[in-house]
């Protein structure tokens, strides 16, 4: 079962509507950077990933972003997940060398199962399995 009060979930998209990214965050974290940061799911490593431009892009005015960050509830992450793109290996490497916001130690990552469950992740493979 998703975890709902641990985690807030995000899609973002771009500029012509399209799903970019999905994410998390923490906002009620202790440490001041777990509030700030953005995790972005990699779904081929079925693993959500610290990603400082997210993280970065999410600090800046709405009207600057390069992102729309659209607040979903956990159901519509999960339908997310199972649509969301595979990010390009260069965006893979960009998130892996963090330029603001963190550092590199702070580039962590999370299994989608620790945030999803096993039922829902089951659900998500199955839904990106049959597009």
């Amino acid at each position: 079962m998703v975890d709902f009060k641990k985690w807030q979930f995000w899609r973002m998209l771009d500029t012509d509507g399209s799903l970019a990214w999905v994410a998390v965050s923490r906002p009620d974290a202790h440490a001041r950077i777990d509030r700030v940061k953005f995790w972005t799911l990699l779904p081929g490593q079925e693993r959500l990933i610290a990603n400082w431009f997210i993280s970065a892009d999410h600090q800046l005015p709405e009207g600057e972003r390069q992102w729309e960050h659209d607040s979903i509830d956990a159901w519509d992450f999960c339908d997310a997940a199972a649509a969301v793109p595979e990010p390009s290996k260069d965006d893979v490497a960009w998130i892996t060398r963090p330029e603001q916001v963190l550092t590199f130690d702070q580039i962590d990552s999370i299994p989608l199962v620790k945030v999803t469950g096993k039922r829902d992740l089951e659900k998500i493979l199955r839904a990106r399995a049959s597009r």
